[in-house]
């Protein structure tokens, strides 16, 4: 069938494949609409057909291809097909596109991208993907370089939970004021938000698992599914049950 010609009909929940390499996830199937929302993760969106994207101030475009930097209020249209690839704010390439980060939707539009989507990705097809979504998006600015302090006390955050204040003060060899303050500008969230958003990876990574969402929620650090559920509208605009439960998911590495 012509695409261009392919309803438009998509379903309630994502029911597509997510393919997981560290840092790196990609989404490939029908899009759901999500309310406005960010998290600590770059977002690349491609769909052929095209869908609606708003930023935090009611700005709003039509596009086939964006580039929505880390921590930018956001939300976007569904659409019969397209792909998602989340880079995390840590990562190297989420930190290039969050250098010089607009948050004006008008500024996020790449129309000009021409990168297939493919309808059934193997995972040697996604890995392809995400390497020519990667390479079609500017990458050439580097990213700002982090303390050293700032990459000893994510290097903390990611192993200890609950956090010792008083410990990762003296492993970031900072006193507890400079420690928050040096957090917060080279990693682009005050540490609260940032364990918010390591707990529910870890919880994401619970249900990819095999998990239910009471127990990801449990294992993550959450009070209750209820609380993790809060949390995942805020980060994702939707639902654990749109975003989660019937997609298949793969990992690459």
């Amino acid at each position: 069938m012509d695409q261009r010609m392919e309803p438009l009909s998509t379903p309630a929940r994502l029911d597509g494949t997510m393919f997981v390499s560290g840092t790196r996830v990609l989404y490939v199937g029908p899009l759901v609409a999500s309310k406005r929302h960010a998290h600590h993760a770059a977002q690349i969106v491609m769909a052929p057909q095209g869908l609606d994207i708003e930023d935090g101030a009611n700005g709003r475009i039509h596009t086939r291809a964006a580039v929505i930097p880390p921590r930018m209020p956001h939300g976007h249209g569904a659409c019969a097909h397209g792909a998602l690839l989340f880079l995390d704010g840590d990562d190297v390439a989420s930190r290039r596109l969050s250098r010089d980060a607009e948050p004006r939707c008008e500024t996020w539009g790449r129309d000009t991208l021409d990168v297939s989507v493919p309808r059934h990705p193997t995972p040697e097809l996604a890995r392809a993907l995400m390497a020519s979504i990667l390479s079609a998006v500017d990458l050439e600015q580097p990213p700002e370089p982090r303390h050293p302090a700032a990459r000893r006390m994510c290097g903390y955050l990611d192993g200890s939970d609950p956090v010792n204040l008083a410990s990762l003060s003296h492993e970031a060899g900072l006193s507890p004021r400079q420690m928050r303050h040096a957090f917060a500008r080279d990693v682009g969230l005050p540490m609260r938000a940032y364990l918010r958003w390591r707990r529910l990876r870890r919880a994401i990574a619970e249900v990819e698992g095999g998990a239910s969402l009471s127990d990801a929620a449990a294992a993550a650090g959450f009070a209750d599914s209820a609380h993790l559920s809060r949390v995942f509208r805020e980060q994702f605009g939707m639902t654990p049950t749109q975003g989660l439960s019937s997609i298949t998911w793969r990992t690459l590495d």
